[in-house]
């Protein structure tokens, strides 16, 4: 036979047998829930005896799919009544998953009503380590405690998971799967909160103190959304309160509290620095995100319809910053992590000098973001049993689990995975476009230098500016280089631009709001005349000549927003120093490994 067609009928036989095994699954489950338990038992039993039989002929079944086989099939046995059956099976999922939380948790209880109370400890307590929130669990330790007479602590202890916890999946008509989405992606405040999203545009300051902010969403411009605001429904106040960003005080376990300062005089010396809430709203959001409850995005559904059509490479490098690479896997999920790309030397093996693993064997996808630090998310290949959503353990303290964990572990990996269901593209073709991606930055770039030639371009810090101060930002590009530090964040800088026949330098407003480019920007009639514009709102037409050389330029190159141009200047003025240009700041609110960047290498030829 035709070595491709051995190899397609090879990946249809593994395809039909693994569907095969996730129905066996799902219809066991099905009959559990209705207390047929021996029936389930049979179909958990029919479901392994079909993986033993592909793994017979070489297929491979993932090993979370025969975890959770022989973890149910267990609990089928323990309502049963049959232990000793329950631990071998529990011993058998421990083989093909060591240290499976459920297994452990279920041994334990089979162990429990087998009378072997010392050994149900010590399962409890292996799971407890993993699990140590779970209030089954934790209730589990205590009871077999009490049977030891051991000393009993105070346990911390959560909400119950659901106790069969199988990698519930629907299997649709036309044998394709989609998963259930955790608590995560939905809004615990949803009952008694309204969320909605704005910008500094729309939800603008009107006085002095710290609260005097109005929701104007009937201006007219291109919202960012990059603002949270929330209210609550039954509350008489219905202004809408904007949510800062959580505090990053990991080891802060106390419950959050109002600023005094704010409470009494609406003022606060610490300004957006303060880590004390402003109000109520902000409470509560900020109690649910520590939580891992809440995530603010996935707050207002990033993976909906509208959304999901627009995925591409480019558009979740525009959204995320960064670039996808190859690095070695062995390497980078060891401990100390080691980042090894291709060597040059040599192309089949990894870069590590201690340890040359061969390359293509173990690479693995990885997006990586420059900043201060250097930041990796590993992006694992998308199986039948992820689950689309974020995992809360991950969200809070780091997932024990780790590479076999269903959950995403980012949000950039959970949206790598819509896109791979979606479009079907693979590792090596999103390395490709990023590659593409990133080639046209440069291009970019060159061409800008024809707006440089005729025009002095920076960014300087808004609240200095305003004040009649030019300060740029520092080499971290965390704060300006005034003594009073200020943030330097999106929304407080401000680009001016000068001409070389010129010595001002003149502010520069962002693009104004249209669906459409316009043909031509024009000179503000009011400006030209009385050197002063009177329009109430944003005035559509430029200010100065400099501020239509800039429109006219960020037309040209389909710039939308500041954010682009601020981008283009970090790789203009090299203010990044470093050679590939990719210093952008990330999105917050996302959880990556951070490394320092003096001790990486350079992302160019990886």
């Amino acid at each position: 036979m035709d070595p491709e067609r051995q190899k397609r009928k090879e990946e249809i036989d593994k395809a039909f047998l693994t569907q095969l095994v996730c129905n066996l699954l799902d219809e066991g489950n099905t009959v559990f829930r209705d207390g047929e338990w021996r029936q389930a038992a049979a179909h958990y039993s029919e479901g392994v005896n079909v993986a033993r039989y592909a793994q017979s002929e070489a297929l491979v079944i993932p090993p979370e799919l025969l975890e959770s086989l022989y973890v149910n099939r267990a609990a089928a046995h323990y309502n049963l009544g049959e232990y000793e059956r329950g631990v071998q099976d529990c011993d058998s999922a421990l083989c093909v998953s060591e240290g499976s939380r459920r297994a452990l948790y279920r041994k334990a209880l089979c162990l429990r009503e087998l009378g072997r109370f010392r050994e149900a400890y010590e399962c409890g307590t292996a799971c407890l380590l993993t699990a140590p929130h779970d209030r089954q669990v934790s209730e589990l330790a205590q009871d077999l405690a009490v049977k030891l007479g051991l000393k009993l602590r105070k346990a911390y202890i959560s909400t119950q998971v659901c106790h069969l916890n199988s990698f519930n999946f629907k299997v649709l008509q036309n044998g394709s799967t989609t998963t259930n989405l955790s608590l995560l992606s939905r809004n615990p405040l949803a009952a008694t909160h309204e969320f909605r999203q704005a910008c500094h545009a729309c939800y603008s300051r009107i006085g002095p103190r710290v609260m005097d902010y109005k929701y104007q969403p009937e201006a007219a411009h291109r919202c960012k959304r990059d603002v949270l605001l929330c209210r609550l429904k039954s509350s008489d106040d219905t202004t809408w309160k904007r949510i800062r960003p959580r505090p990053a005080r990991n080891n802060f376990l106390g419950a959050f509290v109002l600023c005094k300062e704010v409470q009494e005089r609406q003022e606060c010396q610490y300004g957006e620095n303060c880590t004390f809430a402003y109000c109520q709203e902000e409470i509560d959001v900020w109690t649910q995100e520590r939580k891992g409850a809440l995530s603010r995005e996935l707050l207002f559904d990033p993976l909906g319809t509208n959304e999901r059509r627009a995925l591409s490479v480019t558009r979740l490098l525009q959204l995320h910053m960064g670039m996808f690479m190859f690095l070695c896997e062995e390497c980078f999920d060891s401990k100390p992590r080691i980042i090894s790309k291709r060597s040059k030397e040599n192309l089949g093996v990894c870069s590590n000098l201690t340890a040359r693993h061969p390359f293509d064997d173990n690479k693995c996808l990885v997006h990586v973001v420059r900043s201060a630090n250097v930041r990796y998310s590993k992006i694992r290949p998308l199986h039948p049993l992820c689950q689309f959503d974020v995992c809360r353990h991950e969200v809070r303290y780091g997932c024990q689990r780790e590479d076999s964990c269903s959950f995403a572990h980012s949000v950039i990996e959970l949206k790598c995975w819509v896109l791979q269901q979606d479009t079907g593209i693979t590792h090596e073709e999103m390395v490709q476009e990023s590659k593409r991606h990133w080639q046209r930055l440069e291009q970019n770039c060159y061409e800008s230098s024809i707006c440089q030639s005729s025009l002095n371009m920076k960014f300087v810090c808004g609240q200095c500016w305003r004040e009649g101060q030019v300060n740029e930002p520092d080499k971290a590009l965390k704060y300006c280089t005034a003594k009073a530090k200020h943030s330097w964040t999106k929304e407080r800088r401000v680009l001016l631009v000068k001409s070389f026949e010129k010595k001002k330098w003149v502010v520069v407003r962002p693009l104004p709001f249209s669906r459409t480019y316009p043909q031509q920007y024009d000179m503000c009639v009011h400006v030209m005349k009385q050197k002063k514009c009177h329009y109430i709102g944003n005035c559509s037409f430029a200010h100065s000549l400099e501020e239509r050389d800039v429109w006219t330029y960020m037309k040209n190159n389909s710039l939308r927003d500041m954010q682009q141009m601020y981008d283009l200047w970090l790789s203009l003025t090299n203010q990044n120093r470093r050679s590939d240009g990719t210093l952008i700041t990330p999105p917050p609110e996302e959880k990556q490994s951070t490394l320092p960047a003096d001790y990486t290498e350079s992302m160019v030829g990886g």
